[in-house]
């Protein structure tokens, strides 16, 4: 059992071809067949045919060699490993880009770069003019929304490679042990489908990193082609802004409806023709609705016959005062959607981020020093690699709709419906848990 360096994270794709050298030596020295003629040869040296005895004797030979290169079995490897650890992870990705990274304010001033049609003349009514600041914060925070959604894309997709990766370097450890005898058939296929998973996993990923530069684009231009964006998208999400506490409501429904194009009107239709009945009508008019509903049920309400028809005073004021207390409770109600959900999603985020992606961590560490105490086997070890990179995605995937969340609640600040998002997960991930032993 090799030494395997903390410097694992990040480097699990050369650590297990390291492990699958050293697996390949302890299961030829482990698990020698009866006649040397079976075994085939190590996946370091040429396949010999099956059929000629020669050759497969020269195969068990050369394995046997490879073992007789560390008498002193794991002091030897350890020696031998630490003589030729790399310095670092080989980086295989692009150079990074000196193009400057766009914030939310960037996308905010590039979208409206795109809606000539909302600028605000000089003059404009009060209506057309909340109505014009309606709709620009709405598109703002749509392509705010396509930024996050672009970020959150690129960075799972990342982790889908270090997953695949990781899978492809396992399912070719269990077929090299398999090939010297010291693995089962059906353990090298459970590991060879946890790799044909994680690639399509890769490609799903893939594919939605690219829906999203295309929305992203579409939203706010920027660049000649969707690609281009690339560049500008930061490794990782920002910090999250706090979501207001309780004790802001007050202040937070007063700007909802200071931003609401109808709600000033509504309001004072409703306060001008209640005030406009003479006294005792409204309270007799509540009566008569009441009535009316008893009458008619179950279906439409239906008034007095025998009653002399309304004034259309009285008439226009309960539909007044009916259509705004509808107004008053459609907002309230999203405020307090839009601010649940936010909440939600951010305390999710949280969790994720202070609770179980560190202890993955600390889960992976563990198993690295148990591992090199000989405690643990390679697979424990790659599974603990497999949650420490379910447990990042999974932050990635809760810090982005902690983020969505929070543009839903600006939209319902601004005076926007609030429409909500169901919790989002990442898609297609594949099951890379270990099985067996």
């Amino acid at each position: 059992m090799p030494f395997v360096s903390l410097r694992w994270r990040g480097a699990v794709p050369w650590a297990l071809s390291a492990l699958a050298t050293a697996a390949l030596a302890q299961a030829t020295h482990d698990h020698a067949p009866a006649t040397p003629a079976a075994p085939p040869a190590p996946a370091s040296a040429p396949t010999p045919n099956p059929d000629t005895t020669a050759d497969a004797a020269a195969a068990w030979r050369t394995a046997n060699e490879a073992v007789g290169a560390f008498p002193r079995g794991h002091a030897d490897i350890v020696r031998w490993e630490r003589a030729h650890l790399p310095p670092s992870a080989p980086d295989t990705s692009p150079p990074a880009s000196t193009a400057p990274h766009w914030t939310l304010d960037d996308i905010r001033r590039l979208a409206l770069r795109q809606r000539a049609d909302l600028l605000i003349p000089p003059g404009l009514g009060a209506v057309e003019r909340l109505q014009r600041e309606q709709a620009a914060a709405e598109a703002v925070l749509q392509a705010q929304a396509a930024w996050i959604e672009a970020v959150a894309a690129r960075a799972l997709r990342r982790l889908r490679e270090e997953v695949h990766h990781t899978a492809e370097s396992g399912a070719e450890l269990a077929a090299r042990m398999q090939r010297v005898g010291n693995f089962s058939a059906e353990r090298a296929l459970r590991e060879a489908t946890v790799a044909h998973a994680t690639a399509a996993a890769l490609e799903q990923a893939r594919l939605a990193e690219r829906q999203a530069l295309v929305r992203l684009w579409q939203t706010v231009g920027g660049a000649a082609a969707p690609e281009a964006l690339s560049s500008h998208l930061p490794q990782a999400l920002p910090a999250l802004p706090p979501v207001p506490a309780d004790e802001a409501r007050p202040t937070l429904a007063a700007q909802q409806r200071a931003h609401h194009p109808q709600w000033p009107a509504v309001q004072a239709e409703a306060e001008r023709a209640r005030a406009a009945l003479p006294p005792g009508v409204w309270e007799a008019l509540q009566r008569a609705v009441d009535a009316a509903i008893a009458r008619g049920a179950p279906l439409a309400p239906r008034l007095d016959p025998t009653q002399p028809r309304w004034p259309h005073g009285w008439e226009a004021a309960l539909h007044a005062q009916q259509a705004f207390e509808r107004l008053q409770r459609q907002l309230d109600g999203d405020l307090t959607l839009a601010l649940a959900a936010a909440r939600h999603a951010a305390q999710q985020a949280e969790r994720q981020r202070s609770v179980r992606l560190p202890a993955a961590q600390r889960l992976e560490e563990e198993t690295l020093l148990r591992y090199n105490g000989m405690l643990v086997s390679t697979w424990e070890l790659l599974a603990a690699a497999r949650e420490r990179l379910a447990a990042q995605e999974a932050t990635v995937a809760a810090e982005r709709d902690a983020w969505l969340a929070w543009l839903d609640l600006q939209a319902v600040l601004a005076g926007l419906p609030y429409r909500g998002r169901a919790a989002s997960t990442t898609p297609d991930a594949p099951d890379t848990t270990a099985k067996g032993h």
